[in-house]
């Protein structure tokens, strides 16, 4: 079944992470990796992602976001802020499905856990550096 916005609440979390000068090194560049989106009503679907983080400021960094479920690959952009030592948190929203939620970003050195949950519903991947 194809679910477009099933494919855009798992970049949701890409969209939103920001550290601050101590993680800059740790953050930017690219990542690649897997994970799983859950539809409040629907099957469990992997979903493997391409993350690039370029630091905007000290504690801000844009995010490009490239992702694919079995059915779908979505694009996204955004930002992410640090809300303390390799704590990451952000609201995200996806104009092109209509979709909003939380992402909460966890850094420890050249891996990161994204955890993200939405009114239509929620997911969790591992990246690491490419």
């Amino acid at each position: 079944m194809n679910r477009p916005w099933l494919l855009s609440l798992a970049a949701a979390p890409l969209f939103l992470m920001m550290p601050n000068i101590a993680d800059a090194a740790s953050l930017a560049g690219s990542w690649s990796g897997s994970g799983y989106v859950q539809p409040n009503s629907g099957a469990r679907e992997n979903v493997r992602c391409r993350i690039s983080y370029d630091r905007q400021s000290d504690k801000v960094y844009g995010v490009v976001a490239t992702c694919a479920t079995p059915s779908n690959k979505i694009h996204q952009t955004g930002t992410l802020l640090k809300v303390s030592e390799g704590r990451y948190v952000g609201d995200f929203y996806n104009g092109q499905f209509d979709i909003s939620g939380r992402v909460r970003v966890i850094l420890k050195g050249a891996r990161q856990t994204i955890t993200f949950t939405s009114a239509k519903g929620t997911g969790r991947m591992e990246l690491s550096r490419r």
